[in-house]
């Protein structure tokens, strides 16, 4: 018996769901496989919609348009041609084959393109076979135990800490006593010894900050949650202690109208990097390039000289793999996830109010523990971050079973650049996944 792939197309109402209409009326045979979902426009397609359609059997998704400038709701059609073939990247790196999501255009009146789009895109289904989803036990393991040759223990190097702690307690407590701010958001060395962020509200309690190599935390990620307004009295002007990027995390924020500029007292530090825990840099330190905040009102320490030249294990590392192998090498590390949200709560970008992977009325997603079901929501919390991640990779350190979830970000992040020539946080620009094309995408 001959494979007959399972192919779901979702046809925008104004153009392309006519054209088929219209291949219909004049006869134009087009292929059986094709499951059509009408759809308002062509924008509407949603990343978690394509997983889902995936994760119900689909063996490839076909999303049809408007021509660019003939959409009906003027610029639905440049969202989906700037988020379909990131969507596709991201999924291509998680091991699906990129043949199998295909966005394209179709007019009312071209029954025949749309006829011999869906053939074309039908046959190149059928060639590949249907989608593999699998996982061996232990897989995770033999790649992990793969993967540690290739990394490099970079050390980490000599700091003039004390020199940082004592300028950030005196413009903390100049701070807090003019009654500039309200609050500082820091770093404290805790009674266990670990270095853990602190909240100063008064200039007797700025003798608790502290500035050592252990400051991971991205204290971005408070300022949403201090700034929202409270009653009817507006929130004081908080002050924050920023790496270089966090600084971008505070930039996301604020072209995402998070809170003001005029509402937050930036204090960059100069950053040689992170340790690990041990005495190595952690491995984003050891490629970060920036020392530097790119956003402050007051700037701790020299700039160093020059970054590291360590060489860690990434992503490209994982694209040398087949796509099966990458596919089997994700959903085992998926398999592990526990749902416990550290990730998203660890991340400065997560902050909405409510998680749409934890929306009771969520008909995409479930909030189970299925295999499914995690790798849906990591793959769509990757694909929510593109644009958006600095790269301070808090969602990986903040994981307790050390799924190496950076690296989707990181693999977007690289996307982005190419494709856009963006990186996000260096000012205050929204994602370029969010804008009207401007010259990125040529049809054909």
């Amino acid at each position: 018996m001959n494979y007959e792939p399972r192919i779901i197309a979702f046809l925008c109402t104004w153009c392309s769901y006519t054209g088929a209409d219209t291949a219909g009326i004049a006869r134009i045979k087009s292929p059986a496989n094709i499951r059509a979902v009408r759809v308002p426009c062509s924008g509407r397609v949603s990343p978690e919609l394509v997983m889902r359609t995936f994760d119900q059997g689909a063996d490839g998704v076909l999303v049809l348009g408007c021509h660019i400038g003939e959409c009906h709701y003027d610029t639905g059609n440049h969202r989906a041609a700037k988020r379909i073939p990131i969507l596709r990247s991201l999924m291509t790196f998680a091991g699906l084959e990129p043949e199998r999501l295909h966005l394209d255009w179709v007019s009312a009146s071209e029954g025949e393109r749309f006829s011999r789009i869906a053939t074309e895109f039908t046959e190149t289904v059928r060639a590949l076979g249907p989608v593999a989803w699998r996982v061996t036990p232990g897989q995770w393991q033999t790649v992990a135990e793969s993967l540690l040759p290739l990394k490099e223990e970079v050390p980490m190097p000599a700091l003039d800490c004390a020199g940082k702690t004592d300028t950030i307690r005196a413009k903390a407590k100049e701070l807090l006593t003019s009654g500039e701010v309200g609050c500082v958001i820091g770093y404290e060395v805790g009674p266990r010894g670990r270095t853990r962020p602190i909240f100063v509200y008064s200039a007797e309690e700025t003798e608790r900050l502290v500035w050592n190599p252990d400051v991971s935390n991205n204290l971005a990620s408070y300022l949403p949650v201090k700034l929202k307004p409270k009653g009817k009295e507006p929130p004081r002007k908080v002050a924050v202690v920023v790496k270089p990027c966090d600084s971008r995390a505070v930039n996301v924020l604020l072209a995402e109208n998070q809170f003001t500029r005029d509402q937050v007292h930036v204090i960059g530090v100069t950053c040689e990097g992170v340790r690990d825990g041990g005495s190595s840099l952690q491995s984003r330190c050891q490629t970060c390039s920036e020392r530097v905040p790119v956003v402050y009102d007051t700037l701790v320490g020299e700039p160093p000289a020059k970054g590291h030249a360590g060489a860690v294990a990434g992503s490209d590392w994982l694209e040398t793999l087949p796509p099966r192998e990458r596919m089997e090498f994700w959903l085992s590390q998926f398999d592990r996830c526990i749902r416990c949200y550290a990730c998203r709560q660890a991340c400065p970008m997560c902050n909405c109010p409510v998680c749409l992977y934890e929306r009771d009325d969520s008909t995409f997603v479930g909030m189970g523990i299925r295999l499914n079901e995690k790798r849906t929501f990591h793959l769509g919390r990757a694909y929510h971050l593109a644009g958006r991640c600095v790269g301070c990779n808090e969602c990986e350190r903040a994981c307790p079973m050390e799924i190496p979830i950076g690296l989707l970000n990181q693999k977007l992040a690289e996307e982005i650049e190419t494709v856009f020539n963006f990186r996000a946080g260096l000012t205050v620009t929204p994602s370029p996944i969010v804008t009207v094309l401007s010259g990125e995408y040529k049809e054909g």
